[in-house]
């Protein structure tokens, strides 16, 4: 961000008839390309590895003596193992590989479906679709940045309140500078039929039970348990806090 802060941009638009590098450009291609066909230091990696690997040993032993095997869609090209022309990989570089289509600054951390078609164009190995996806689920900036793909339904508007204090709403607000006490948190209770709102000062590693405490000393005894309680399902008030405030 610094370096681009030092250019001035200007947008235009351009036709995408006209646009056909940006168009190339939002189709990467993996480096797996490159990689397998000019590191040399890698192709002998490989090599070794054949002879240990629990896939393929037994093909590029059969195949390394000049015996051919029909029913096979393997053959040895300057002592590597293709498949139907893809390169085999062997057991121990899987995770490179996959890394390289995934996770690597052009792959863009792209689902299973996607990283194997990626990977089917230049390698192959058994279970690959297996593999890939138990690779993926352990991938921690996908935990972080994608939502989850449960289908949780329809999205329904909230029933309006008929009186006062029967249904309320609760969060908190953070990034406060201290005060006197101490305190760095808001913690935010409104009304939903009035919007009267309680603002309750705590701090920012309050916990579900303390949060109970200030609910009881600013809620409870002054207008009673709601009927309904909207948040936005914070670890703090997602079981913690119903089974405190019981």
């Amino acid at each position: 961000m610094g370096f681009l802060q030092q250019f001035h941009l200007v947008i235009k638009y351009k036709k995408g008839i006209h646009n056909k590098v940006v168009d190339m450009l939002s189709r990467p291609i993996i480096n797996a390309s490159t990689i397998l066909k000019h590191n040399t230091v890698l192709h002998e990696s490989y090599i070794e590895q054949y002879a240990q690997d629990a896939d393929f040993k037994d093909v590029y032993a059969t195949l390394s003596h000049d015996k051919k095997v029909e029913e096979l869609d393997y053959h040895v090209k300057e002592k590597l193992l293709y498949h139907l022309g893809k390169l085999c990989i062997p057991q121990t570089e899987k995770v490179n590989i996959i890394r390289e289509a995934h996770t690597s600054l052009i792959s863009g951390h792209f689902g299973v479906s996607k990283t194997v078609a990626q990977l089917q164009r230049f390698c192959y190995w058994l279970r690959m679709h297996e593999t890939v996806s138990r690779y993926i689920k352990g991938c921690t900036m996908c935990a972080k940045s994608k939502p989850s793909n449960r289908k949780l339904g329809m999205y329904t508007t909230l029933l309006v309140p008929s009186h006062p204090w029967e249904s309320v709403s609760m969060d908190f607000v953070g990034g406060l500078p201290k005060s006197r006490k101490g305190h760095d948190y808001l913690y935010v209770i409104v009304d939903r039929f009035d919007k009267m709102c309680i603002l309750i000062p705590c701090n920012k590693n309050i916990t579900a039970k303390q949060t109970t405490k200030l609910f009881f000393q600013h809620v409870w005894v002054h207008f009673g348990l709601p009927t309904s309680i909207v948040s936005d399902r914070d670890s703090r008030f997602v079981g913690k806090f119903w089974s405190s405030l019981w």
